[in-house]
């Protein structure tokens, strides 16, 4: 289910497959003269990255090794199966060594557990992206990040993916002096901020002045 959300995606950022073999498939991306290559790979088993590098590369198709921006700008992009989040902890040393080998390609590891993968099932690159603009999954989120749901699993590709465009609403921008206003008024501050607008940097004597002398009043009171 994780490999046909993250295939989705590609396609839906323009890449298109090349190339494709029982455990990796190969993607191209060309803009004017830029060209981008990314490779999805089932990673059954946590290797060491120069055995990594070396079984990529050899599936690769001849015609991504025959083109010099093969190996400068190609994400690998391996989906490894954990039975529980728990196990992440035995393998972590091993999956950050890949992820920060600097040889061949940018490496991301996108690991999920057996409850995270049913919490998606079903599921689509669409589907995907209206759960991760719904604030109210991301407000449950907050609350329990360790939660194996469809939205910590949306946001885990969005986090471990840059190269996905994170999707947003546009919505009508509120003037920040009206909200300063509001904050104001909830904190029960509206004397004291009415002081700071009449004074400026210029006369910073007289606002400290007015400030005191509106507390000592307050005190009084």
């Amino acid at each position: 289910m994780i490999n046909k959300i993250i295939d989705e995606a590609l396609i839906a950022h323009k890449f298109t497959k090349e190339h494709e073999t029982e455990l990796t498939s190969f993607y191209k991306r060309e803009s004017g003269s830029a060209i981008r290559f990314a490779i999805l790979h089932k990673l059954d088993e946590l290797t060491s990255p120069a055995e990594l590098n070396a079984a990529i590369n050899q599936s690769a198709p001849d015609s991504f090794h025959s083109h010099p921006a093969f190996k400068k700008n190609c994400d690998l992009i391996c989906i490894h199966h954990l039975n529980k989040l728990a196990e992440f902890k035995e393998h972590e040393e091993q999956i950050f060594a890949i992820e920060e080998d600097p040889h061949f390609f940018k490496k991301y590891i996108l690991y999920y557990s057996d409850t995270e993968e049913a919490a998606i099932q079903g599921y689509s690159f669409d589907k995907l992206v209206t759960t991760i603009t719904d604030k109210s999954l991301f407000s449950n989120y907050k609350d329990d990040p360790l939660a194996a749901t469809q939205y910590s699993v949306a946001a885990k590709i969005f986090i471990k993916l840059p190269f996905l465009e994170l999707p947003f609403a546009k919505g009508e921008l509120v003037s920040l002096r009206l909200q300063a206003g509001e904050a104001v008024t909830e904190e029960d501050l509206d004397e004291t901020y009415a002081i700071i607008q009449k004074c400026t940097t210029n006369n910073i004597d007289e606002l400290i002045k007015e400030l005191i002398a509106n507390e000592l009043e307050n005190n009084a009171n």
